[in-house]
Parts: C-alpha cells; sequence; structure tokens
C-alpha cells in the first residue's frame, strides 16, 4: 500500500476495548510502517491521552463520537475528569464549566443554568458539545 501514490493512510480496525499499551503499540507499529509525508489519519480515538500519545506516535488527524456523545448525556469535558452536569449538585453552582476555557459556553453560562436546560431543552446539549469539542482542541 505504501507504494501507491494516495493522499494518506487510514488506521483502523481496533475494538475499543482493548488495553491502553497494547493499543498504543499496534498504532506505533503501523505508522512505523507509513511515510511521513503524507496524513495518518486514526480512526474513533478521542480520549484526551490517546490523543496526546497518537500524535506522538506520528498520527495526523482523528475522529471521534466521543465530545459529542458525552455532551448528550450531560458530560462535561474538563482537565481532571468530567462534570455530569445533569446531577443536582450542579443546580446552584454559577461557575463556568471551566474557569480557564475560553470557548463561548463557558464564557456565557453556568453550570446552574445548564443544569436547568438540561432536561427541558437540546440546547443544553448543544453548549456542552460546544465545550467539550474546545476542549478536545
Amino acid at each position: 500500500m505504501t507504494k501507491r501514490d494516495v493522499p494518506g493512510f487510514a488506521i483502523g480496525g481496533l475494538s475499543g476495548g482493548e488495553a491502553k499499551d497494547h493499543f498504543w503499540r499496534m498504532v506505533a507499529l503501523s505508522t512505523k510502517h507509513l511515510p511521513r509525508n503524507k496524513p495518518r489519519y486514526l480512526m474513533g480515538v478521542g480520549y484526551a491521552t490517546d490523543l496526546v500519545v497518537c500524535v506522538a506516535l506520528g498520527c495526523d488527524m482523528f475522529d471521534c463520537v466521543y465530545p459529542t456523545r458525552t455532551a448528550r448525556f450531560g458530560s462535561a469535558l474538563v482537565p481532571w475528569g468530567s462534570l455530569q452536569l445533569k446531577n443536582k449538585q450542579y443546580a446552584k453552582d454559577f461557575q463556568p464549566i471551566d474557569e480557564n476555557c475560553t470557548c463561548p459556553t463557558c464564557q456565557r453560562y453556568s453550570r446552574a443554568f445548564l443544569n436547568a436546560l438540561y432536561p427541558i431543552d437540546s440546547a443544553a446539549k448543544h453548549h456542552i458539545t460546544i465545550h467539550n469539542i474546545a476542549y478536545q482542541m
């Protein structure tokens, strides 16, 4: 495959349930055999640690439903893990999702607002999605 003049390469086929060290070894093995002058796209990778490790292993592009799917379930990604904003503990929490985040959601809305909006309007999921994607960037 590497001898063909293709615009780039996709790496996939891992199930997502394997141990991290096995997953990273397979990514390293794959990128080792691919030319560096063409993009290397790793399918379905979205956890922050995996993104950092796989960039270090030579991957250039990723796609994943993780930031959007977790937002649909009310989960906001933060450096220390995630916040389940639909939980009642956030009903009176007027902080942004992450005080250090510059995304539009964190600049405009509090955890309490998103908590109140979540059960009645899909806009809450939209705002959390915006934050989660900004966090992943």
